[in-house]
């Protein structure tokens, strides 16, 4: 930054960083590693506490569409995944639709047939299964077929694209 003549400036120091002062310099060197280290350590916790939730079996985020976590007590932790009666039958019917005609039935027209009949789209879906306001959000051709052909449509629990 000293090369290119660039001037530093963050957020809790007064100014600019004067990085050809020794002081300075050190400063912002050990500031920087201690936001490094603080970095690390939130990952750390979160990889941490992914493992544990995942060895004891429970969720972590929202369910696929189509899915709906079911809790035995209210507010509880979740106690299985099973299947939305009515998400999942949308699913059903569009994957029917498009395998009975693919010359003339895609995403496209699926999701425009949903607008049209004035289905939830996944966002609003969920906003709902959970007492939100739905945002009126509309289907999106690749969002319909990125669901249609992920795996955890198939009920495999994922992470970070992959089955667990």
């Amino acid at each position: 930054m000293r090369d290119e003549k660039k001037m530093l400036v963050t957020y809790g120091h007064d100014g600019p960083w004067e990085l050809d002062d020794p002081a300075d310099e050190n400063r912002f060197t050990m500031e920087a590693w201690g936001a490094q280290m603080e970095l690390r350590a939130i990952q750390r916790r979160n990889r941490d506490a992914t493992i544990k939730i995942r060895a004891a079996g429970r969720p972590k985020g929202k369910p696929s569409y189509g899915f709906q976590y079911v809790r035995k007590v209210m507010g509880g932790k979740v106690d299985h995944v099973e299947l939305h009666p009515h998400a999942s039958e949308v699913l059903r019917d569009v994957a029917r639709r498009i395998l009975a005609d693919p010359e003339n039935v895609t995403t496209s027209s699926e999701a425009a047939r949903l607008n049209r009949a004035g289905e939830a789209s996944p966002a609003d879906h969920l906003a709902t299964m959970y007492g939100k306001p739905s945002g009126g959000r509309p289907w999106v051709p690749q969002s319909l077929k990125n669901i249609l052909i992920s795996e955890a449509t198939l009920g495999y629990l994922m992470h970070r694209r992959k089955r667990v």
